[in-house]
């Protein structure tokens, strides 16, 4: 015990002698502790390197005015950019700015700032991050593959890809085959990651569906959310949203052509009877035998079909021969038929409009601006656009690829042809300014995003990512008041693209600023541009104009269906025959001067009582019954066959002819089952889906089509 008292005495001697000494050197070394470094950032882990032997010392600023600390990390900056007070020494004033009757603060660079990561990753770094978690779950390895599906989406995000569909498509086959082998939580697993790849693939959204709906199927929100993405996804994507409008327009298409042929068709047929009946009375044929010129009739009617002039002179020769026949309604049913032909080629070249996509111009641009492009093919299309020329889209997307994968001198040129193709493209300058900012030149970044700004012409999209931008520039030049202006201004421009797009705790190089793709409006404007529309109505027109002279289209059919209603006015001084109200038959003025609504067999039977034998007036009360029988007959099997036809046929030519072509275009929905234009990753759901809904519909439809027919004969 004596001999740790007499060490921890000695100790304290020791602790006593080394105070003094310290005592003495700061009495003697005292201005020396005036002289600081300047103010600078640390990194996380960097050292302090010791100062240059023989550098001029800085003089410390009065303790009145302490100097402004740039931001050291994204915490800092998102609190600046937001506004804060303690952003800067004063409201308004840069943190570099002098205050007045104090010495002026030092000015901190540029430099201090956190670096921007460059790009590092390759698309070799996604095949081989994918390949590896293939080979890590086909080993039964979690923790590899995990490991290796984390790295793959790292990549993703490094290299600013958004959709990764072929990947994406491999995740929901697994996800299928994972339910078929009823392991939902591993089919949600597939699921998820199939989302993840691709947010814009409906069938991922789908797959996480089933799979939520296998793993708890008492939960039936998350399911009605995922499906709800997949609807979101589904109008977001442009293959499957103009591939679905695609299958809408050509049954409708459809439809109506073949709606309106069999309009006029059954308006013939129904009054074929009196037609025929009138032709035995030209001037040539009226001493003929009926049969002989019904027989001839008929050939006159099919000359068309025989001599191939097409469709539509066929069903104009159809519609003259029935229409002096026709009724007010009949005849308006009619004219809509021929109008609907008429513009046929017009309403197919705008479909194609509409619709085209796969094979375009605008598929590439779209797939390299949203989906995942080799580095190998995008040389080739950059060569080929730049040998050949292409539209400033093409040029633009090319260059936002290339800055992605970080060619940022290849990104420059792009750009520079892209706005030589279009001048007035105010994207372009974001993009351009996010270039310059990588490479290091603020100025030039900053002129490009005020001329954005100039040049936007009320384009929001625009608008707020070159304020967000101009608000990350002016964190590195530590001009907190107006980056915090511009970060607010960016926020209500475009909210939610910046959400979706930008970050402030990523700073990799396709993170950190905000892009402007192509516009949507631009890229559809590309899917028609190889003259694919003019094509498609050219096609419908020569098919259905067949050997008719070209000079007569338009005009000439309009002029056809014009002639037709001049000879309405004509009918009574033509006295075409029509049907008895009793048997049907013709009631002609040729054949009966005083002939009216019956015929003169009914007039002396049912009107002149006791003027024929009751054995001929029992003969023509069986003819009545057997015409009205006939009459109901044929109404129900038009009706059970066709729905609306039977009402055509039983004299609502209106309600026939809209159920008719209603029923036909469920049909052809469900006829072209595969798709017109099926997107690249067809969905095996869009046969159930057609099904589901187009086949209650239709059924419903026909069933009070029948419903209606069988009550109209019920007398």
């Amino acid at each position: 015990m004596l001999a740790s008292r007499s060490r921890v005495a000695s100790r304290g001697k020791t602790v006593l002698a080394a105070c003094a000494l310290l005592a003495a050197l700061v009495a003697t070394s005292g201005p020396a502790l005036a002289q600081v470094a300047a103010p600078r950032m640390v990194e996380d882990g960097e050292e302090l390197a010791d100062e240059p032997a023989g550098a001029e010392p800085i003089a410390a600023p009065p303790p009145a005015v302490p100097p402004p600390a740039a931001p050291r990390d994204a915490a800092r900056e998102r609190s600046a950019s937001a506004g804060s007070p303690t952003a800067g020494p004063a409201a308004g004033a840069s943190p570099g700015a002098a205050v007045p009757g104090d010495a002026p603060a030092p000015a901190v660079a540029a430099e201090t700032a956190r670096a921007i990561e460059p790009v590092k990753a390759r698309w070799t770094d996604v095949m081989a991050r994918w390949a590896e978690r293939r080979a890590a779950v086909r080993e039964g390895d979690p923790a590899r593959a995990q490991a290796a599906q984390q790295a793959l989406l790292d990549v993703r995000r490094q290299l600013g890809i958004e959709n990764l569909v072929s990947f994406s498509a491999a995740e929901v086959r697994e996800a299928d085959r994972a339910i078929a082998s009823h392991l939902p939580a591993e089919a949600l697993g597939h699921a998820e990651l199939a989302v993840a790849l691709a947010p814009d693939h409906p069938d991922a959204h789908l797959a996480r569906a089933r799979a939520l709906f296998a793993t708890a199927p008492a939960r039936p929100g998350p399911v009605l959310g995922a499906l709800g993405d997949a609807a979101a996804a589904a109008l977001r994507e442009p293959h499957t949203r103009r591939a679905f409008l695609g299958d809408l327009l050509a049954a409708a298409l459809a439809a109506a052509f073949t709606g309106a042929a069999a309009v006029l068709l059954l308006l013939l047929l129904r009054r074929l009877r009196l037609f025929l009946h009138d032709f035995h009375h030209l001037p040539l044929l009226r001493g003929s035998a009926s049969i002989q010129t019904g027989f001839l009739a008929i050939v006159l009617l099919a000359t068309p079909v025989a001599f191939g002039v097409g469709p539509l002179a066929t069903l104009a020769v159809v519609a003259l021969a029935a229409w002096l026949y026709l009724d007010l309604h009949e005849r308006l049913v009619a004219t809509a038929a021929l109008a609907a032909l008429l513009a046929l080629p017009w309403a197919a070249g705008a479909a194609a409009r509409m619709t085209a996509w796969t094979g375009s111009l605008a598929e590439v641009v779209h797939e390299i601006e949203h989906g995942a492009l080799s580095d190998e093919d995008a040389a080739a299309l950059t060569a080929r656009a730049e040998q050949a020329g292409g539209p400033a889209p093409l040029f633009a997307a090319l260059g936002r690829h290339a800055k992605r994968r970080g060619d940022l001198d290849g990104a420059l040129r792009l750009y520079r042809a892209a706005a030589a193709a279009d001048a007035r493209a105010p994207e372009l300058d974001v993009d351009v300014g996010n270039v310059l900012f990588l490479k290091g030149d603020l100025e030039g970044a900053k002129a490009a995003y005020l001329a954005a700004q100039d040049r936007a012409a009320g384009d929001l999209v625009v608008l707020g990512a070159a304020h967000y931008d101009l608000s990350k520039l002016y964190l590195r030049t530590s001009e907190m008041a107006k980056s915090g202006l511009s970060r607010e201004r960016a926020e209500s421009e475009a909210g939610d693209f910046l959400k979706a797009h930008g970050s402030d705790e990523d700073f990799s190089a396709n993170r950190y600023l905000v892009d402007v793709p192509v516009p949507p409006a631009k890229i559809a404007a590309l899917a028609a541009s190889d003259g694919s529309p003019t094509a498609v109505r050219a096609w419908v027109e020569a098919r259905l104009l067949g050997k008719v002279p070209r000079a007569l289209w338009p005009w000439g059919a309009v002029g056809f269906v014009a002639g037709l209603w001049l000879l309405t006015l004509l009918a009574p001084r033509l006295a075409p025959a029509q049907a008895c109200d009793r048997c049907g038959g013709p009631v002609c003025r040729r054949c009966d001067a005083g002939a009216g609504v019956l015929c003169g067999q009914c007039v002396n039977v049912f009107v002149k009582k006791g003027v024929v034998d009751a054995r001929d007036r029992l003969r023509k009360e069986a003819q009545v019954r057997r015409h009205a029988h006939l009459a109901r007959t044929v109404t129900r099997i038009l009706a059970v066959v066709g729905g609306g036809a039977g009402q055509l046929w039983d004299g609502a030519p209106a309600r026939g002819a809209l159920v008719m072509v209603a029923l036909l275009f469920l049909g052809f929905l469900v006829w072209f089952w595969r798709g017109i234009m099926p997107p690249p990753q067809p969905s095996p759901y869009v046969l159930f889906g057609k099904i589901v809904v187009a086949m209650p519909l239709g059924v419903a439809l026909w069933a009070l089509a029948v419903r209606d027919a069988f009550r109209r004969t019920r007398s």
